[in-house]
């Protein structure tokens, strides 16, 4: 059972990650003449809906660049997201670059209430994690992955590049990246519902013997612009007893 609650602190710590990406932000704070900027935000509310947890800001810096089919699209740079509590208050900074693809951008994550810490990097071709929190810490190389390699917010730049799968009801798997486990983990994301300009999809392990460890994911995204609407379930961010909060979270973007 021990192990059970260990892996379970882990994907808890995994899930919202997935939650963070539509496009990306600068770290530098330099933007170049070819780059844009989005601004967004995201809501945390209970799942009754009636209390605000907490809020995320993000600044993406992406650039427009030609596809296959010579239509434009928008190509991740990098990313800062800052995290505040109900008192505006800043509690937690995590940053991303894009530098080997737009579902595995490496990143760092610092929370400064618990003094955790973690990030993902490429080096020697070779995908290496690491964490640190107050009772422990570890790093590691991160084995071969099972199917598509996906790393935090690049869950958004993956579900766009499967878009047409899902679209025709098709359930698509990945490896995520668990650096509190030194190891890649598998998902299901699964189309549940496409109506009234909405896509609702569902994420589950990919194991069905381990999926009673984790209740499923909701995420809903608009079908026009495929941006994510709305993110339902365990997420990231943490307690004051260290335990991953249950929430809805609502994003908004400028017109």
């Amino acid at each position: 059972m021990a192990n059970a609650v260990s892996f379970i602190k882990a994907i808890t710590i995994a899930t919202a990650f997935i939650l963070s990406g539509v496009f990306s932000g600068t770290l530098s704070g330099t933007v170049f003449a070819d780059e844009s900027v989005l601004s967004y935000r995201g809501d945390a509310f209970s799942l009754d809906g009636s209390t605000l947890l907490y809020t995320e800001h993000h600044q993406l810096t992406y650039r427009q660049v030609s596809s296959d089919s010579d239509k434009a699209v928008n190509e991740p740079i990098s990313r800062i997201t800052r995290y505040q509590d109900a008192n505006t208050q800043e509690f937690a900074v995590k940053e991303n670059t894009y530098r080997y693809g737009s579902a595995t951008p490496e990143f760092n994550l610092t929370d400064t209430r618990y003094g955790y810490y973690e990030e993902v990097t490429y080096e020697n071709d070779r995908w290496r994690a690491s964490y640190r929190e107050p009772t422990e810490a570890d790093k590691g190389k991160l084995g071969k992955p099972d199917y598509t390699p996906v790393i935090d917010s690049g869950f958004d730049e993956f579900v766009r590049s499967v878009w047409p799968e899902l679209m025709d009801g098709d359930t698509v798997r990945f490896s995520f990246a668990v650096p509190s486990r030194l190891e890649w983990v598998n998902f299901r994301l699964i189309p549940l519902k496409n109506e009234n300009g909405t896509l609702t999809v569902e994420m589950r392990l990919s194991s069905r013997l381990l999926s009673w460890l984790l209740d499923p994911v909701k995420l809903s995204y608009d079908t026009e612009t495929m941006r994510l609407l709305t993110y339902r379930g365990l997420t990231n961010i943490r307690d004051k007893n260290g335990e991953g909060i249950q929430a809805e979270i609502r994003y908004t973007y400028p017109d």
